[in-house]
């Protein structure tokens, strides 16, 4: 199978780490702004980060010229109701985010809208404690209705939550103090994750009946899991690991079903998750018509001794590197045969979903030097990766699209500016936001070259 015409080619980013403008114009907070003020002794906050919402036209700009197809963001919940509930919008967030998707569109560009990143909105949390409360059921659909009303005819593609396993594994993204007896955040977390799901079944419902055309999904962390040796006890660990954390999610969106190995692995720990009947019956009714997938690297793993003596899985195994695989500064690997390997699975288990690589990226500590970026680890990063995507595809797998993470420098979850993914540079440091200033790097016009040869390829196979 060819990558086609139709195939998109784009790149990513979220509201909080991009946008800037955090007290700007109505927007009330998220607990993403808490949290990133909380550490900005060592890192930026979201006050500013790189400021796109004031240089809104000139990336719109550089995203024309780079030739992508698709561009994934997401919406703060925050800046569109400042309160979280949908009885008060902000009139200028909302308009923010049509100038966004009407400026994608003028210059040929998709929005892929992704409905929450992480940036659950504070007044809800001072509220009635976020996702930790069955309440934020109704104010997400209520939310998720309205961006569907507002922006569907405009939106084809939609992502509802970014990385459920990730937000239940670091619990301070749901608002859960770390300082917590571990049992009791696992048990609040896992009850949270719960929520998540029961939100998001109604909000895939809804959208199939307003816009039966459109594609909505979660955007899954999937770590493909490969093991350390060839040990069964490694096989097992792997596989264990990775149906538990992304599978688990998969499932629960295209099936409409909690798998038994992911509530045995709670119950083995004490953690019994209170799912009524109504419950059951929503997940079932609302289901996923695609997934996102958020790939970077493989999760390379190692059995501990006495593998079955102990409870959860995260207890028995331990993480191992690999002397053949190149490594970031921060531990994750470049492995493209690995990207090959997770969409051949995705594909055995989900044969007729749309898959969408929603985040695939390379981080460095970079600097500007006259003006520029050589960034030759994240060309090699990026080539060997699209070349296993189209492997994946020649074999079948329905994959349609492939986002870089990221299209700009941005503020990172957990290092700041420090931690650089952008094919685009940003003039800005930790503690200094200096110009703002944008710089491509030798990484965009890399994509943008490869953009432009499978264009040609593409129109002359046509």
């Amino acid at each position: 199978m060819a990558i086609g015409q139709n195939f998109m080619w784009g790149g990513a980013s979220s509201a909080f780490q991009v946008e800037g403008a955090r007290d700007e114009d109505g927007r009330g907070l998220s607990l993403m702004d808490l949290r990133a003020s909380s550490r900005n002794h060592k890192q930026m906050d979201t006050e500013v980060s790189v400021d796109q919402y004031h240089h809104l036209q000139e990336d719109i700009g550089l995203m024309k010229e780079l030739g992508v197809q698709s561009y994934r963001f997401s919406i703060s919940w925050s800046r569109v109701f400042p309160t979280g509930h949908t009885d008060k919008p902000n009139k200028k967030g909302i308009q923010y985010y049509h100038d966004l998707i009407d400026g994608l569109k003028k210059v040929g560009i998709k929005p892929v809208v992704t409905m929450f990143h992480f940036d659950f909105p504070k007044a809800l949390y001072d509220e009635y404690a976020g996702w930790n409360s069955r309440r934020a059921i109704d104010d997400f659909v209520a939310y998720g209705k309205f961006l569907i009303d507002e922006y569907g005819k405009d939106v084809a593609h939609w992502l509802t939550v970014n990385e459920q396993g990730v937000i239940v594994l670091d619990s301070e993204l749901l608002g859960i103090d770390p300082k917590q007896d571990k049992q009791v955040k696992f048990q609040k977390a896992y009850q949270a994750n719960l929520y998540l799901w029961i939100a998001q079944a109604k909000l895939y419902k809804y959208c199939h009946e307003k816009y039966p055309e459109s594609l909505i999904g979660p955007a899954i962390s999937y770590i493909t899991t490969i093991p350390y040796d060839g040990t069964s006890e490694d096989v097992a660990a792997a596989k264990e690991l990775e149906d538990f954390y992304s599978f688990a999610q998969m499932e629960v969106a295209i099936k409409g079903t909690i798998p038994q190995y992911f509530t045995r692995q709670l119950l083995n720990i004490g953690i019994n998750i209170e799912v009524t009947k109504e419950d059951s019956e929503v997940l079932k009714q609302g289901t996923a018509n695609f997934l996102g997938l958020n790939w970077y690297c493989t999760t390379i793993v190692k059995h501990k001794p006495n593998y079955f003596e102990d409870e959860f899985i995260f207890n028995r195994i331990e993480r191992k590197q690999k002397p053949t695989l190149r490594y970031t500064d921060w531990g994750w690997n470049d492995d493209p045969t690995g990207l090959y390997y997770g969409l051949r699975q995705v594909m055995d288990r989900y044969p007729d979903i749309p898959l969408m690589i929603t985040e695939c990226g390379w981080s460095e500590k970079e600097k500007l030097v006259d003006g520029k970026v050589h960034d030759d680890d994240r060309i090699r990063y990026l080539k060997g990766h699209v070349e296993a995507l189209q492997n994946a595809r020649k074999d079948g797998v329905n994959v349609f699209s492939f986002n870089v993470w990221s299209m700009f420098d941005l503020l990172s979850v957990g290092d700041g500016m420090e931690k650089r993914y952008g094919l685009i540079y940003v003039d800005r440091t930790d503690f200094d936001e200096k110009t703002l200033k944008r710089y491509p790097k030798d990484s965009y016009y890399w994509y943008q070259n490869f953009i432009r040869e499978y264009q040609n390829k593409s129109t002359n196979n046509h």
